[in-house]
């Protein structure tokens, strides 16, 4: 599989950090990740240009994985794999030590890849919501900030940063992890976050309660959970895709927030992170 990364879509530095972290796996572990394939130089990653395109991209040659995207097979028995699958690339993310040139880009607040804020503060965005949602996403924002900077400094390693169940291939009974490029020095709960929000919503209250479980099984299995809950971190990608609707679709903001406003407002109630309303 030949990847062309666009301009502007993840930098050199990212795409060569995620071909180490493979590389590693491939050797220091059985998890089967994609192999990266070299150029006759041995470089894993080659910036692309030519004549009649302005702007360089960076081109990553890795092998096929076999099998179908795990989002069609949410069983518990297949949580429970990914659960086990994320505890092993934790125990690897903190036990290897990169070499140099890997990236030194910490994911430790919600807004971490050098984004505009445009929904918290002065923003122009900001001034034109109403003031109940302001004052509601700026409440969001320091809860959520304080729960980064409140978690286990220790807990630090080598993340995959986007590890939902589409970026997992099932075959035969395993789970084939991919879609690295967003491997990055951050923390377990963030990650383990991230992938149980996209279950979240691809399935309901009940069905993500049943399936989180399965989730802690099979990662308790293999490691404890961090101490952390996942739910502020969650509610920080939500912020994160409001401060994205607001950079490139600003038309569709209002309905965005409407959306979401019931769900922060029933985290502040319950502690519980729902469903945003459908739209």
């Amino acid at each position: 599989m030949l990847r062309l990364a666009a301009p502007g879509w993840r930098t050199f530095d990212d795409l060569r950090s995620e071909t180490m972290w493979l590389d590693a796996l491939r050797r220091d572990t059985t998890i089967p990740v994609p192999r990266i394939i070299p150029a006759k130089s041995g470089e894993y990653v080659l910036p692309i240009s030519l004549p009649d395109i302005p702007k360089t991209w960076n081109a990553t040659l890795m092998s096929w994985i076999p099998g179908r995207l795990l989002g069609r097979y949410l069983t518990e028995r297949n949580l429970e794999k990914m659960g086990a699958l994320f505890a092993e690339l934790h125990q690897h993310g903190a036990m290897w030590k990169p070499p140099v040139g890997f990236t030194t880009r910490r994911f430790e607040h919600w807004l971490s890849r050098d984004e505009e804020n445009v929904i918290i503060g002065d923003g122009a965005s900001a001034d034109a919501l109403p003031a109940r949602s302001r004052d509601l996403l700026e409440r969001m924002h320091r809860h959520v900030e304080s729960a980064y900077a409140a978690i286990d400094r220790s807990d630090l390693r080598v993340i995959h940063c986007d590890l939902w169940h589409d970026n997992i291939k099932y075959y035969r009974g395993k789970l084939y992890p991919f879609d690295f490029e967003d491997t990055v020095w951050g923390f377990r709960a963030h990650d383990i976050a991230m992938a149980m929000l996209d279950l979240l919503e691809a399935t309901n209250e009940a069905r993500y309660a049943e399936l989180l479980a399965a989730f802690r099984r099979g990662y308790k299995a293999h490691l404890a959970l961090p101490d952390e809950r996942i739910e502020p971190f969650q509610i920080g990608r939500l912020l994160w895709k409001i401060n994205w609707v607001a950079r490139y679709e600003p038309e569709s903001l209002t309905k965005m927030i409407e959306r979401h406003v019931p769900v922060f407002e029933t985290y502040e109630q319950t502690g519980r992170v729902v469903r945003p309303l459908a739209g």
